[in-house]
Parts: C-alpha cells; sequence; structure tokens
C-alpha cells in the first residue's frame, strides 16, 4: 500500500490499477504521529474528534461525509446492500448504524460506505458498477464472510474474475496468538503451530485465501503487508487494549 497524508493525518491507498479502472475511489484512514485518526463513535470516544476525522478522509476521496453509510458490526457475515436510502446511518451518531451488520456494497454512485477495524481485517472489493467494503475478523472469516460478498458481487453480474479486492493492515501470525477454536478453520496457509495447544494465525492471509476460494484472480488481490499490532501507524486492540481507537477504510464509487 502506499501512504499518503492529508491535513496532518496518516492514511493508505491500494496500489492496484484495477480499483482506478472500476471507478473505486478509496482510502485506509490510520492514525497520526499525534495519535489522530480515530474512526470510533463507540467507547466513549470523541465523537467530535472522530467526525472531524471522517469528513477529513471522505473530502480527500471526493465524498460527503454526512452521506457515510456504516454497520453495526457484530463478528458474523452479514452483509447490506444499500443505496440512497441508506445514506447518512451511522454517519453522525452511533445510534443510526445499520444493526448486525459487518460488510456494505453499494451500486449507488457517490454513496461512502465505512468499515472500522484495529486489528481485524478491512476488504475492499470492487468491479465495474459495484463496490463493497467487509470487516473479516476470525469470526467472520470462519463464518465465509467473504464468499458471501462475492455471491452478492454475482447477483449483480459481477463475476470473480472481473472482482477486484485489497485487504488493509491486520494482524499477522507472528503476533496473532490463538487457541484451536479459531485456529480450527484457517487456512493452512495462513497458520503455524505455536506451544501445546496454540496457533499463530495470520488474518490477511486468510482473507486472501478466501478471496481465491471464491475465484477471485490473485493479480487482482492486494495484501498490505503491514502487521497492526507491531505497526504504530495503525491502531490495534491487541496492542494497545480497549482504549484502543479504531482505523476506517472508507470507498465511493465515482459517478
Amino acid at each position: 500500500m502506499k501512504q499518503v497524508d492529508f491535513n496532518q493525518l496518516l492514511g493508505f491507498q491500494f496500489d492496484s490499477q484495477q480499483f482506478l479502472d472500476n471507478n473505486c475511489r478509496h482510502v485506509f484512514g490510520a492514525r497520526s504521529a499525534t495519535n489522530q485518526g480515530n474512526f470510533a463513535f463507540s467507547g466513549h470516544r470523541d465523537i467530535v474528534a472522530a467526525t472531524a476525522v471522517r469528513r477529513t478522509w471522505c473530502d480527500f476521496i471526493q465524498a460527503d461525509s454526512q452521506q457515510l453509510v456504516v454497520g453495526g458490526q457484530s463478528h458474523t457475515a452479514h452483509i447490506a446492500i444499500v443505496d440512497s436510502q441508506h445514506a447518512s446511518r451511522g454517519a453522525l451518531a452511533p445510534t443510526t448504524v445499520i444493526p448486525d451488520c459487518d460488510g456494505l456494497i453499494t451500486l449507488t454512485p457517490g454513496l461512502p460506505l465505512y468499515v472500522a477495524v484495529a486489528d481485524c481485517s478491512a476488504v475492499l472489493l470492487s468491479a465495474p458498477g459495484i463496490v463493497g467494503v467487509v470487516h473479516g475478523g476470525w469470526r467472520g472469516l470462519q463464518a465465509n464472510i467473504l464468499p458471501v460478498a462475492v455471491a452478492h458481487f454475482a447477483e449483480f453480474g459481477a463475476s470473480a474474475e472481473t472482482i477486484s479486492a485489497g485487504v488493509a493492515p491486520c494482524i499477522q501470525a507472528a503476533s496473532y496468538e490463538v487457541g484451536p477454536e479459531v485456529a480450527i478453520d484457517c487456512p493452512a496457509v495462513a497458520k503455524y503451530r505455536g506451544e501445546g495447544d496454540r496457533w499463530h494465525v495470520d488474518i490477511g492471509m486468510w482473507a486472501k485465501q478466501q478471496l481465491l476460494d471464491s475465484g477471485l484472480t490473485e493479480c487482482h488481490i492486494e495484501v498490505s503487508g503491514m502487521d497492526s499490532r507491531s505497526d504504530p501507524r495503525v491502531f490495534s486492540h491487541r496492542r494497545e487494549g480497549t482504549p484502543s481507537g479504531r482505523n476506517g477504510l472508507l470507498a465511493v464509487l465515482g459517478d
């Protein structure tokens, strides 16, 4: 991913030309050297400051932050298909999010989508005329949220071969020791054994393998390669605990 700066905040963008070809504008907003950049409304955080962060990065992708669509994430495989009637859901208050929703897909140009993470994968999906953002933690990946998202794209005429995907910074295997209940459904390419019954799991590689298994072409999948726990440029729940902020993936379909 390439690093971008805007109004002293730090963000990242996927390098793939495919996203530009699909008329998808996006940014993964992270943190600044002064610990700004927190997108989150939850956890008694500063809503005024978070609203300003969202507005800054929406301006960067030429989208209206007051139209932002936000899902109330619950670590499921539930995905909402949204359009103009959903505009502003969760944009200004946490009480107005689309409930129980870990993925958003739209065919509506100009409607910005947002997904929050702080170690889980945030996955950008795009094809001509359609864009989606997905929250892929281990529970969501166990529930096959990315195949569900790809199936929704197919419902709107986008074959897997036409979909481009980007996996934003998330926790990698060296930083993520888990129990067998997490590792059991993780593909072999994304895990290795620790001591006893412990495993190390790479969330980004798990997401990539799920996309490959769903039929996406490897050259259309970009994985950031950044480890959220060890890289101070991004927020990490594993590193910082409950007070941790949230990184945000924003995407909008161009006109």
